[in-house]
């Protein structure tokens, strides 16, 4: 007969470990978004953690280890949302350039909590590059995908006067502005707004392509 007290297998006590460490980088968010970095320590995480405080360096080397991980973490997770929604939204540049921004204001990636952690890794660049070099790792792609889909909608739609490289970096300006915006004043921008507002200066530029995909995802949030 079995014993209901065998060993782990080395499958589940892998398991157990992601489950620790996923606790641990998701307290150091909650920590961060509410303290900031200079009150964050590894006691505030293995608190919030529910852990106790001495099992952290059981899976992160240093603190600064922890903190790069939370910012890989956040950076992966939106990486991975605007990638699967540009790859689903099939052929047309405009849809996929919608897709690659409605993740901008997903709850998900869009909250009070992560965009302050956000400006908080920030913050902090200047004086941490590696933050920097981690963040690009995942924002050139994005980046290049951007200029792409500008371009297609320029050849596409005539737009002669246009260069894909700026709006590029125009959209992203006004992604950051709208982040800050929510993180500043959360009493008078809201989200959805804040998303209505990308949308509507894209069909400024685009005018050809965005009133369409504008008008009906408004409809459809109201």
């Amino acid at each position: 007969m079995p014993s209901n007290t065998a060993k782990k297998s080395p499958n589940s006590r892998t398991a157990t470990r992601e489950v620790r460490r996923q606790q641990l980088i998701e307290s150091t968010i909650d920590s961060i978004s509410k303290r900031g970095f200079s009150g964050t320590t590894l006691a505030t995480v293995t608190k919030g953690a529910k852990l106790s405080h001495g099992i952290i360096n059981f899976y992160f080397k240093s603190k600064e280890v922890l903190y790069e991980e939370t910012l890989g973490y956040l950076a992966q997770e939106h990486y991975d949302l605007w990638l699967s929604g540009m790859k689903n939204a099939g052929p047309e540049p405009e849809k996929q350039l919608a897709a690659i921004l409605e993740a901008d204001f997903n709850p998900a990636i869009c909250s009070k909590k992560k965009l302050a952690v956000w400006f908080a890794f920030w913050g902090q660049a200047k004086y941490r590059p590696n933050y920097l070099i981690l963040h690009h790792a995942y924002d050139d792609h994005r980046n290049a995908e951007l200029r792409r889909v500008c371009a297609e909608l320029i050849e596409d739609g005539g737009y002669n006067h246009i260069d894909p490289d700026s709006i590029a970096r125009r959209i992203e300006a006004v992604v950051d502005g709208l982040w800050l915006n929510l993180l500043l004043y959360p009493n008078v921008q809201h989200r959805m707004q804040a998303r209505n507002d990308c949308f509507t200066y894209l069909s400024e530029v685009f005018s050809k392509h965005f009133p369409h995909i504008s008008a009906n995802n408004n409809r459809a949030q109201k």
